[in-house]
């Protein structure tokens, strides 16, 4: 091959690829916009025929008396998606029995999402209790701070409802729901309520509080829960490195890294976690050894935030 081939053929294998660097700098950096998902204003209308085989479906769920009558009603419903929605909402505020009413919650978590966040803060105010606390729950999954105002009210008669009733287990449970939302959509008027369940139920709680509270992750949360940290009470300083490991700022550096040298190894863990949080957004360490954690709190100790 020539000199001149060579370079003819160069030159056409060039134009067919096309100046890479000028693709790249055409491509437009996603914004925080774009990643949001698009909210629905409605549930997705169904014919009259499908509507009818939805009520039968549904109450077909509710009343199955063989695992394999569940199923089908299942399948049939998730069928229809978020369509069926509307119906298994009425049906759970309807529902006495527990089991029933479980296996329709069990199927609206799996036609529900992200999208469908408007639509379920509207049921914040359902007359049930089982739905308000339903929905409240599962919006906590999909931060939209365009709830806040409502979880703001929910909050606010669930603890009006549970100061005339303190031993109410569903009037508890419905105000952590709501302050679950709430500190989801970005709003600090749930963190004390939050702060409260984290003393006692940071095992079995722990996964869905960090996931919201990161919803308010700042200086402002920060200042909140720093007092926590001077605590005498050892309960208060785990609950508080766990919670600011959700929604801690680097305002908490300096306050959290004396606690990487506790003998304490559930506080030296609570804190390398804490700076997990804070520092890479990381996800919590939940078993780690004595010596694995002396090691890894060695790193952080010398590790800059």
């Amino acid at each position: 091959m020539t000199i001149a081939t060579r370079s003819l053929a160069l030159f056409v294998s060039l134009a067919l690829l096309g100046p890479a660097p000028a693709r790249a700098a055409q491509a437009p950096a996603p914004t925080q916009d774009a990643a949001k998902p698009e909210r629905a204003s409605e549930w997705p209308k169904l014919d009259a025929s499908v509507t009818s085989t939805v009520k039968k479906d549904v109450e077909r769920l509710r009343k199955a008396h063989t695992p394999e009558m569940e199923e089908q009603a299942e399948a049939a419903l998730f069928a229809v998606g978020a369509g069926a929605a509307p119906e298994l909402l009425r049906a759970m505020g309807a529902e006495k029995d527990t089991a029933a009413r479980l296996r329709v919650e069990a199927l609206l978590d799996r036609v529900t999402g992200a999208a469908h966040t408007r639509l379920l803060g509207v049921e914040f105010a359902n007359k049930s209790p089982h739905v308000r606390t339903w929905a409240l729950k599962r919006c906590a999954q999909f931060p939209d701070d365009g709830l806040r105002a409502l979880a703001e009210q929910a909050l606010t008669r669930a603890s009006a409802a549970l100061a005339k009733k303190p031993e109410d287990a569903d009037l508890i449970e419905e105000r952590y729901a709501a302050a679950l939302c709430l500190t989801a959509a970005g709003g600090l008027g749930g963190l004390e309520a939050l702060t409260s369940v984290a003393l006692d139920q940071w095992g079995r709680r722990g996964g869905e509080l960090r996931a919201a509270l990161n919803g308010v992750r700042g200086d402002e949360a920060t200042d909140k829960l720093l007092p926590l940290l001077a605590s005498a009470e050892r309960k208060q300083l785990v609950a508080g490195l766990n919670l600011l490991a959700g929604c801690g700022s680097k305002k908490a550096l300096n306050t959290v890294r004396p606690h990487l040298d506790s003998n304490d190894n559930s506080v030296r863990v609570a804190a390398i976690n804490a700076m997990r949080g804070i520092v890479d957004g990381a996800p919590p360490l939940d078993k780690l050894s004595a010596f694995d954690a002396i090691e890894l709190a060695k790193e952080w100790k010398n590790r800059g935030g």
